[in-house]
């Protein structure tokens, strides 16, 4: 039967309307349960295969930036000369920080071979005279501690006078009293250029070296007076043409400051910062570097004073529990026991202690240091296999 012409129309207008909705003809047919599932599985699998890629890749960027971190920003003392008073000593290597360094990875500075850090604490303004707490000071002191490292502290000083010295030891005092400190707190003078130390050496207020050698004195002897080390630290030009460095290291250890591969400063020093450009894995840019130098065996006096009757720790007895230490976490800490006529001390409280040269296989040192009733300090060599 021959449609009429407008039902053929009609008919031919539907055909259209379905194709703008993109079904033409007659309709799909239905998909199965099966297929939708099989769909489902391989877009989860998809998933997963790129979940897992996303994870490894992960895990091999930060694998090779540890061992970059590591193999290729190792702490040497390669290219500079230790003064020939130093052959038969251990050079013990470790660096200094400040807020300037921001984020530090501290677990990977001691695997860099750093065995020892000196965290600033706290600076004096150059203008105002204003005393002031570095920002990072706190979460390094801590981070290093928990990482291994020996830590001391200092404090930027730009003390024109005694009292304004010993005003400098209180306020790092009172800000390490709650953390571990091995290592000495140190008085860092030196000339700010356009700071109040250096107009009070243009006023001529302070104008003979007796003056500088009172103030940094005064420092060290009120840190001593609350049981810690003391330390003073200075470059080239500080102990040669301001203080009279000859007379200070008489009863002061000094931290001497010069670059260049060598140092020239003749008083008797027993730390050197040799470069503020050095590189070390777990710090992103430059660091300060440090030698400390220390003759095996030998026994050194402590100024921190203790108990009015104290026993020098060169007289206990140390005792490793094992002849050889093992590397767990990349570094060695051997366990051991100090004792005196069979009476056994405790660390925190008759002693402090530390290792050094202990992230590789050798040979590695524990420092023990005498407090309270005991007094001085020394290394012991333990073998890391």
């Amino acid at each position: 039967m021959k449609l009429k012409f407008w039902e053929k129309a009609a008919k031919e207008r539907d055909v259209i309307k379905d194709d703008k909705l993109g079904n033409i003809g007659a309709p799909p047919e239905p998909v199965s349960k099966e297929k939708k599932h099989q769909a489902l599985t391989n877009k989860f699998y998809l998933l997963v295969a790129l979940f897992l890629v996303l994870i490894i890749a992960v895990i091999a960027i930060k694998i090779v930036s540890y061992v970059g971190g590591i193999t290729r920003v190792r702490l040497t003392d390669e290219g500079y000369t230790h003064d020939k008073r130093f052959e038969d000593c251990i050079v013990v290597q470790g660096i200094d920080v400040s807020e300037y360094q921001n984020k530090i990875h501290w677990k990977k500075v001691k695997s860099s071979g750093a065995d020892f850090v000196f965290v600033r604490a706290a600076y004096r303004k150059g203008e105002s005279s204003e005393l002031m707490e570095d920002e990072t000071f706190r979460k390094n002191i801590k981070a290093a501690n928990k990482a291994g490292l020996m830590v001391g502290a200092y404090i930027y000083s730009q003390a024109v006078n005694t009292k304004e010295a010993e005003e400098e030891a209180e306020f790092l005092i009172k800000l390490v009293k709650r953390y571990d400190i091995d290592m000495p707190l140190v008085i860092d003078y030196e000339i700010l250029k356009g700071g109040r130390l250096e107009q009070a050496i243009k006023n001529e207020e302070l104008f003979a070296a007796s003056q500088f050698n009172d103030i940094v004195e005064a420092f060290c002897r009120k840190v001593e007076k609350e049981g810690y080390e003391s330390a003073v630290y200075g470059n080239y030009d500080m102990f040669k043409n301001y203080m009279d460095a000859t007379l200070i290291d008489e009863g002061n250890t000094l931290w001497a400051a010069q670059y260049g591969g060598s140092c020239e400063v003749k008083a008797d020093y027993m730390f050197w910062q040799a470069t503020d450009s050095a590189m070390v894995g777990g710090i992103n840019g430059n660091v300060d570097q440090d030698f400390w130098y220390i003759k095996p065996g030998e026994v050194y006096k402590t100024r921190a004073k203790g108990k009015k009757k104290q026993v020098s720790i060169a007289e206990c007895n140390i005792k490793f529990a094992d002849d050889s230490a093992k590397l767990k976490n990349r570094k060695a800490e051997p366990e051991f026991e100090i004792t005196l006529d069979d009476k056994e001390l405790k660390e925190g409280r008759d002693f402090e202690c530390g290792y050094l040269n202990n992230t590789q296989s050798g040979t590695g040192y524990l420092y023990v240091r005498g407090i309270r009733k005991y007094k001085d300090w020394r290394i012991v060599s333990f073998t890391i296999e």
